[in-house]
């Protein structure tokens, strides 16, 4: 059976778990990591595809036909360590909740933060990885303009994942979450059906949750039903 893990980590170590499993930090540098002009640029143009979402949403790391109303694909771009591969994002939603898939090509984590105010600050960071069986997922808020970003626990909130679940197929990474679009903790950004929300995401080449994107990262906007 695949085992999922929701985990809350601090920078020295464990602080609390809904199961026990691995932690990690994700380290960004230097001040174009994230929120570049020209990662703007790049991602401005994201076709956001939509249908009907009438498959019923399952937390495996199988994105189905039909299982999310909308999706797009972000491509990061290649410079120095950065190797330029794509992000696909999928997502459905009501008034209560959201779900949504990340699509990256990588064996390694990947990453998406909602509504950062200026580079990765005020983020609302879900970070996963895959490593066998053991599906990681983290929810966490980033507290600086190139970090760091820090479990909601430990900053005075919650884990607010309802849901998760992830495997790799091929060269993926493939990660599934579910949350309110409102948890009511000030470290989760609140959304509203039709909103527009800038994203930023990232991926690594590596299962090892301490190591930096090399993979891929970038700037994007999605919209929610």
């Amino acid at each position: 059976m695949r085992k999922i893990w929701i985990v809350a980590f601090s920078i020295i170590g464990l602080i609390s778990s809904i199961n026990i499993g691995i932690t990690y930090e994700l380290v960004y540098q230097g001040p174009d990591v994230m929120n570049s002009s020209r990662h703007n640029e790049e991602e401005k143009n994201a076709i956001i595809t939509e249908r009907n979402a009438s498959a019923a949403w399952i937390p495996d790391g199988i994105v189905a036909e039909n299982e999310y109303s909308r999706s797009m694909v972000l491509e990061g771009n290649k410079r120095g360590r950065l190797t330029g591969r794509n992000l696909e994002v999928y997502w459905k939603n009501d008034a209560q909740n959201f779900c949504m898939a990340l699509k990256g090509l990588t064996k390694g984590w990947v990453s998406i933060g909602f509504e950062p105010s200026i580079a990765m600050n005020d983020s609302d960071i879900i970070m996963g990885t895959v490593n066998g069986s053991d599906v990681t997922l983290l929810d966490e808020y980033c507290v600086g303009n190139y970090g760091p970003h820090l479990p909601d626990s430990e900053l005075g909130g919650t884990e607010n994942i309802l849901a998760a679940g992830g495997k790799e197929d091929d060269n993926y990474t493939i990660l599934e979450f579910k949350r309110k679009m409102n948890t009511g903790d000030k470290f989760d950004k609140a959304f509203i059906p039709g909103q527009k929300v800038p994203i930023i995401w990232a991926m690594a080449d590596s299962d090892s949750l301490k190591d930096i994107h090399d993979g891929a990262q970038g700037n994007g906007e999605l919209t929610w039903e």
